[in-house]
């Protein structure tokens, strides 16, 4: 029920014991037992409820148990503790998942297991009681039995002490071996002994120096757990006695100690105090045999000295000897006869025995018939009740023998009575206490009471106080004490009922009733009680055991709420079957078992069940994974029923009927028996598991997506202990395998110097914040190495919010560091660019239009900062004028054409109002700025000063060309370098880096051609140039080659291959390590009079190169710059040692101007 109701394959009823854990009953499970190191239930022995761990391996209790990291892989675990009404724990109801659940179980799954776990303790408390009550008949059965066999010895001392023995073995199974040991003297002998001790009959071991001595000196029992430990022991005997723990109890005659009953076993700790009451009661039994042999033995040696007796008459003090005459009346009388009877001989001489025998013997003729009886047969012997000169009654053994002369003929009689009332009482007593003991078997182990009806004295035994708290000092050993103890509401009731069977001729007594406590509540009891009579059937005594109901009342009263909450749960169940979220059919096996299916199988499978009997699997749509339909034969339902089997998750492909749609499901079914084993119905369980497939599969991808991730990523537990660091993780600091990185906590990771801010700053804003992000700086624990690092931590939590550890993605920001390096010196380089070009550079984004910067000319041309226009209907804060005086219009500017109208080329002449009031002529040409797929992303204007050429025409016209075409041919590249930069860019930061990187390029080339003819420069120069924006890289750049000029349009686009080569042999070539280097040669090939440049790239000391799996706007750079303008050849080749590019064009082509 608990795997039904958890939706679990495996359920447990575990018990905790020292060194191992056991199932009481299990499901799903094959191991009976286990040790506690694999145990996980031995840690719901401390909860207070039900105990939740979703992930056995992120646990750090659980994660490295074999059943976790091994067969079975446990990975989900829920139990309920199961408390005893004295509130220890024994053990769990669990249940266990092979998957985790990060979510735990629902409220309603907790709240079934928990009341799934106090069933199962009621049933072992019930179980317990009903031990206890079957170890209690079997022992009062071995006691009686016991008695039987002591008194059936006739009197053979050694075979009374062998039969009690026997039946203490029986009845304390711990024990392996027994011994009777009787005083002699100043020793101890072993009288009688059973099993391993028969070697050592008639041992004998001090009274003073071992443990039997001590328990006969102290004359009380004792329960010896580890000889070893108790320095009463003897030790030199123990090991060939193999006696570890022990019962001793001393055996009494008379009142006196005269011997011990041991009980042994060659374990510690074997015996109880249940087994210790036990043997005091067979010890009473060796008593019995005692006294029993005694009486057998004095009536013998009475037989013996018969005659004797006859010849001492006279001295016979203890017997009454008695001569009549063949009338029965007496003729002499001895001083025995005086002192037992009381009559003197005159007074009975003459007169008839009838005096000493009691009026109904006297009624019966048993004088008479004793002298026929002593005629006919020599002699007549009997035991009877007589009677004293002063009335009392007394037991005699008597003996009536004919007296004949020498001829044999009869002259009269010979009466010899001994007093034996104190052997009659003693038997009395014996049997009494044999009664009792018989008694006590019939009623219970409970609180035992004695009631002395003639003198009102009760006795109760010690259970009194422990099972109703009443203290021996606070009894009144009366029958009004105990009446008074009754219920007010039941004491007439009880009273009237026992004194019903007193009074009456019954024996059995019993009653239901309230007992008030010590502490003033009342106990239901159950009180049995039976009568003893004398021979005249008057009561004398009356003996019996009260047993307290309360335990089972409050276990009726639980198991009507037990029955009440079965049905109750009944009802949830078949609300479970119909509401349950995974598909549940019930197959019969015959057709007084109706089959039902669950309207969640219903929806997996898009149809009900159809028709009946295995026909109706012929229609099913259900495929095995390798894609083989099922026979009806193969259906996990007809596998439960037919065969008896048992499937537990199999993998089936269903085809909905109603979707047409194909899902992965899992298949559990198995068969219902009756009593008698037959198979009465099949349950199967269907569970979608399509998603959970898909999510497996997507968590191994994230498993292997964090595995291959260039970042550093890690968890730890709470108390910062490493859990887990990728491997590129670990090979950012240096270490070689999981293992050497669990070896480590949080801290050991940082510099020693930042340790004190991670605790006092860092992981304190984690579990505060819920995340810390910042620079920091790790070491490499191999060369001790300081790295930068971005980190950043986050606390993990549980569903209900519990911490489980700590998880990390951290990036290096070495290389970064040496990007934002690079970067600060593009933005300074771009910035000389920007604010040394001849116009006004404007850039707005799109689609909203808004102003993101300019550049020092512009603001110089306008007089007034760039205005941040938030978007392109803002651009009427712009003042400008048509020639024709009218104001330009925020639409018509080149920005918002281009933007809002998607214009490819927008240009605008106006009068523009700069910010001292005077009025500039300016020329505005702008062009977009694309991504990949063709979308305008932003925009980018250039604004010329043309008001000198307003004023000074003729001049202004060839200075217009020729700013037009270099206008153009700038704008041209900063167009593709923008657009070809931010297209597909998600980061603008580095979006940003990259083009000023190459702006600078190009201003630095653009610097190349102003500072000589402006037309060309000399190859050296632009060579230097384009790999000196790296500023780092600069200086590990060699270059040999001719002293010739390139034109301008070449020296620009070899300027910007060269930069793009340097920044690609800096992120991951040859300059992205210390040693790594590179070689720029150029020669002239071919003949003179048409010569040829050919410029080689050549990278060394670098790491493995590996061919890109995409082309990025720096290799179609590379690739396509040179061969347009220049019509280059090109050759890019990515050999492990080093990339190679070499470039080859005709020196004319290099060196010509447009």
């Amino acid at each position: 029920m608990a795997r039904r109701l958890c939706a679990a394959p495996v359920a447990l009823v575990s018990l905790v014991d020292r060194d191992r854990q056991w199932f009481k009953a299990r499901a799903g499970f094959p191991p009976c037992e286990t040790d506690l190191d694999r145990s996980v239930c031995k840690f719901v022995l401390t909860e207070p409820g039900v105990l939740q761990i979703p992930d056995l391996t992120l646990d750090p209790r659980t994660c490295a148990n074999p059943l976790v990291t091994g067969e079975p892989h446990l990975r989900f675990y829920a139990g309920a503790p199961l408390r005893t009404p004295e509130g220890e724990v024994l053990g769990s109801l669990c249940v266990i998942d092979h998957a985790p659940r990060p979510r735990g179980l629902t409220p309603a799954q907790v709240e079934d297991l928990e009341r799934l776990a106090r069933q199962v303790m009621n049933q072992l408390v019930l179980r317990r009681a009903l031990g206890e009550r079957d170890r209690g008949e079997r022992q009062r059965a071995a006691v009686a039995e016991t008695l039987a066999a002591v008194v059936a010895t006739g009197g053979d001392l050694d075979a009374s002490f062998r039969a009690v023995l026997a039946g203490a073995m029986r009845a304390v199974p711990a024990a392996e071996a027994g011994a009777v040991e009787m005083r002699d003297g100043e020793d101890l002998v072993y009288r009688a002994v059973t099993d391993n001790l028969a070697p050592h009959l008639g041992l004998r071991l001090p009274v003073q120096g071992s443990l039997a001595g001590a328990c006969l000196r102290e004359s009380v029992p004792l329960l010896v757990p580890d000889v070893l430990q108790d320095p009463r022991a003897k030790r030199d005997v123990l090991e060939s006695l193999r006696l570890r723990s022990c019962l001793l109890v001393p055996v009494r005659r008379g009142g006196t100690v005269v011997g011990v009953l041991k009980l042994q076993s060659s374990l510690p700790a074997a015996f109880s105090e249940e087994d210790l009451r036990t043997a005091t009661v067979f010890a009473a039994t060796v008593a019995t045999g005692l006294a029993e042999a005694g009486e057998i033995a004095a009536r013998s040696e009475a037989s013996r000295t018969e005659y004797r007796r006859r010849a001492v008459f006279d001295s016979a003090h203890d017997y009454a000897i008695i001569v009549l005459d063949l009338e029965g009346r007496v003729t002499d009388w001895n001083s025995g006869a005086t002192r037992i009877l009381g009559w003197h001989p005159e007074e009975m001489c003459g007169e008839t025995a009838d005096a000493f025998f009691t009026p109904e013997d006297r009624r019966d003729g048993i004088p008479d018939k004793e002298m026929r009886s002593a005629m006919e047969n020599g002699r007549g012997i009997d035991e009877r009740w007589h009677l004293r000169r002063d009335g009392e009654r007394f037991w005699a053994n008597g003996e009536m023998m004919a007296l004949r002369d020498d001829a044999g003929a009869a002259i009269g009689f010979v009466k010899i009575l001994r007093d034996r009332t104190e052997q009659k009482e003693a038997v009395a007593r014996l049997e009494e206490s044999r009664e009792r003991y018989r008694l006590v078997a019939r009623a219970t182990n409970d609180t035992i009471w004695d009631w002395d009806l003639a003198t009102n004295h009760v006795l109760w035994n010690e259970a009194l106080n422990e099972a109703y708290g009443h203290a021996s000092g606070t009894v009144e050993p009366t029958g009004e004490w105990w009446i008074a103890h009754i219920h007010p509401e039941d004491r007439a009731r009880v009273n009237s009922s026992i004194h019903a069977v007193i009074d009456g001729a019954g024996t059995a007594w019993t009653e239901e009733y309230r007992f008030l406590r010590a502490d003033g509540s009342h106990a239901h009891v159950l009180d049995c009680g039976y009568v003893i009579r004398d021979a005249e059937g008057r009561a004398r005594r009356m003996i019996g055991a009260m047993l307290d109901l309360s335990d089972r009342k409050q276990a009726e009263d639980a198991l009507r709420e037990s029955e009440r909450r079965f049905a109750l749960e009944r009802g949830l169940l078949h609300a479970v079957f119909q509401q349950a979220p995974v598909g549940i059919s019930i197959a019969g096996a015959t057709a007084e078992v109706p089959s039902v299916i669950n309207a969640r199988a219903e929806e997996l499978l898009g149809h009900g069940l159809g028709t009946e009997g295995d026909a109706r699997y012929v229609s099913y749509g259900a495929q095995h994974p390798d894609g083989r339909r099922y026979e009806p034969g193969d259906y996990p339902t007809l596998r439960a029923l037919r065969h008896g089997e048992t499937v537990r998750a199999e993998e089936m492909h269903y085809r909905n009927v109603a979707t047409g749609l194909v899902r992965r499901l899992e298949v559990s079914s198995g068969p219902v028996r009756d009593a008698d084993g037959t198979i009465q119905a099949a349950v199967t369980v269907l569970v979608d598991v399509e998603d959970q497939r898909r999510a497996e599969a997507e968590a191994r991808k994230l498993a292997a997506l964090v595995e291959q991730s260039r970042d550093f990523i890690g968890l730890a537990a709470p108390d910062g202990t490493v859990d887990f660091v990728n491997e590129a993780g670990r090979l950012l600091v240096g270490l070689p395998d999981l293992a050497a990185a669990q070896t480590n906590r949080i801290l050991d990771y940082f510099v020693p110097d930042e340790h004190e801010r991670i605790l006092a700053d860092v992981l304190p804003a984690a579990g505060r914040d819920g995340f810390w992000e910042g620079e920091l700086h790790f070491r490499n624990f191999a060369t001790g190495a300081d790295i930068p690092v971005h980190y950043n931590i986050f606390p993990v939590r549980d569903r209900p919010g519990a911490l489980l550890g700590y998880g990390t993605v951290t990036r290096d920001l070495t290389d970064q560091r040496l990007a934002r390096q690079a970067l600060q010196a593009s933005e300074a380089s771009l910035r000389a660019v920007l604010d040394t070009v001849p116009v006004g550079i404007l850039f707005a984004e799109a689609p909203s239009g808004r102003i993101v910067g300019g550049n020092r000319r512009l603001e110089e041309i306008f007089r007034h900062p760039v205005l941040p226009s938030p978007d392109a209907e803002s651009y009427g804060e712009w003042v400008a004028f048509h020639e024709d005086g009218r104001r330009v219009e925020p639409h018509e500017y080149p920005l918002s054409r281009i933007i809002r109208e998607g214009a490819e080329h927008a240009a605008l002449e106006c009068q523009y109002q700069r910010g001292d009031g005077t009025l500039v002529w300016i020329e505005i040409v702008g062009v977009p700025m694309c991504d990949d797929a063709g979308t305008v992303v932003g925009a980018v204007v250039a604004v010329a000063d043309i008001d000198v050429r307003r004023r000074a025409e003729e001049r202004q016209d060839l200075l217009n060309q020729e700013l037009s075409h270099r206008m153009k041919n700038l704008l041209a590249m900063v167009q593709a370098i923008a657009a070809s930069t931010l297209r597909g860019a998600t980061d603008m930061d580095a979006a940003r880096e990259v083009l000023g990187s190459r702006l600078v390029a190009l201003g630095k080339a653009h610097d190349v051609l102003l500072g000589g003819a402006a037309e060309s420069a000399s190859l050296a120069a632009v060579v230097r140039e384009g790999v000196g924006v790296q500023e780092s890289a600069g200086r590990r750049v060699a270059f040999e080659g001719p002293d010739v000029e390139i034109g301008g349009k070449a020296a620009l686009s070899l300027a910007l291959t060269l930069h793009e080569l340097t920044t690609n042999a800096v992120k991951y070539g040859s300059l992205s390590v210390p040693d790594g280097a590179v070689a720029v040669t150029a020669s002239l090939v071919g003949p003179d009079d048409a010569p040829r440049l050919r410029i080689a790239w050549t990278e060394r000391g670098g790491p493995s190169v590996v061919p890109p799996s995409r082309k990025g706007f720096g290799s179609r750079l590379i690739e396509r710059g040179l061969t347009a303008q220049v019509n280059a050849s090109l050759s890019l080749d990515y050999r492990p040692e080093g990339v190679v590019c070499i470039i080859e064009a005709s020196l004319a082509d290099f060196q010509a101007v447009v």
